[in-house]
């Protein structure tokens, strides 16, 4: 059998019918759309491109992008601090996207006294601290979270007391108001941890449990906001806040006791008096009429015994957060009730905070802060020995 030329016509035909498709399925189409962040707020600046090519573009300043794509390719969409996202074209000329924030990129980001810098913008040393720290001890103040924990931060009990103040270093001695204590920052709020008085402590009143995060500054570009104060240093603290999502209420607490770890080895009554007789027969102290008969005397009292306990120490605490887009809010109330190891010595505090964060306009924020604390301090017996 002889096949001719027209026996090829049939499949050219077939061939170019199955090519029709292909080329209107990767014909250029141009795709519009707005690029918004969760707030509604408009991303500007944010890339545009198509995946795995050099061909794209940046919104302008209302967050808009056109570009020209085959409409079978891949959009990326991307921005400093948001996710990035691949979208199909699959034909479509309208895309709007709302981008969504990157949590895992928050830990390049850290507070300053004018707000926020990005880790590798900022000049000086930053030491930062999480609720993760908290969590692990049983801190009775936010200064006592630090205390091992901040690199080049020395924190010294100046008393045994709970609830007592400490004496907080960092890096270094540079006094320009006659003390050498930093200044903490609480949500903006700036509290002065000096005190003349070595049992108290201004920041006692202060619940470890509402914060998330402790920023420790002392360079130029940081602490300039707060002039010679901050000489010391600034402790940058953020205490806890709504998130947007289902109510979300937490407890957590704790019971434990304190106690002398061991007791100091000394002499009892009656060898107390034979050591003091023995002196008395050197001439280094007078005779005592009470030492005469030391045999007699017995063991005595002691007063470590008498003086020393086994302290309880409770803490309890509650918080409700939660909210939606627009509205997010947080409450939080704890109570402390510690007694010192030392007789009539103890410490107990009742703190409350609440704040509620709303977006009243897509440019306009607002937000309500509230704390109080009640606490008291017992320093314990006075004895004078003679």
């Amino acid at each position: 059998m002889k096949c001719t030329n027209y026996c090829f016509k049939p499949l050219g035909l077939l061939f170019l019918l199955c090519l029709i498709p292909l080329w209107a399925f990767s014909q250029n189409i141009t795709v519009k759309g707005v690029v918004k962040d969760a707030t509604g707020e408009s991303v500007i600046g944010a890339s545009v491109v198509q995946k795995g090519t050099s061909n794209g573009i940046i919104t302008d300043i209302d967050g808009n992008f056109t570009l020209n794509v085959p409409s079978n390719s891949t959009i990326v969409i991307s921005f400093v601090g948001y996710k990035t996202q691949e979208i199909p074209v699959a034909g479509k000329t309208q895309i709007n996207v709302t981008m969504k924030e990157d949590t895992e990129m928050l830990d390049e980001v850290v507070v300053v006294g004018y707000g926020q810098m990005k880790r590798s913008d900022l000049t000086g040393s930053v030491v930062s601290v999480n609720d993760q720290a908290i969590k692990k001890s049983v801190p009775t103040s936010i200064d006592q979270v630090l205390q091992g924990r901040a690199a080049g931060v020395q924190i010294q009990a100046n008393s045994g007391t709970p609830g007592a103040s400490t004496s907080i270093r960092i890096r270094g001695v540079n006094s320009l108001n006659a003390t050498n204590q930093p200044i903490f920052v609480i949500d903006g709020v700036v509290v002065d941890s000096a005190t003349d008085d070595e049992n108290s402590n201004p920041l006692s009143s202060i619940n470890p449990s509402d914060i998330v995060s402790m920023d420790v500054l002392k360079d130029a570009s940081a602490t300039a906001i707060y002039g010679s104060r901050a000489s010391n240093g600034v402790i940058m603290i953020t205490t806890k806040r709504g998130q947007a999502g289902t109510a979300t209420v937490t407890y957590d607490g704790y019971v434990g006791w304190q106690e002398m770890p061991t007791q100091l080895d000394m002499l009892n009554l009656s060898e107390y008096a034979t050591h003091h007789n023995s002196r008395a027969a050197l001439g280094l102290v007078d005779q005592s009429s009470s030492f005469v008969r030391p045999d007699l005397l017995g063991e005595g009292t002691n007063w470590q015994d008498e003086l020393f306990r086994k302290a309880l120490m409770t803490s309890h605490n509650l918080s409700v957060s939660g909210g939606n887009d627009k509205t997010t809010y947080a409450f939080s109330g704890g109570f402390l009730d510690q007694n010192g190891i030392a007789l009539g010595s103890s410490f107990r505090r009742l703190s409350l905070r609440a704040n509620v964060d709303s977006q009243i306009k897509s440019w306009l924020r607002g937000g309500i802060n509230f704390s109080f604390a009640e606490s008291k301090q017992s320093v314990g017996v006075t004895c004078k020995v003679t």
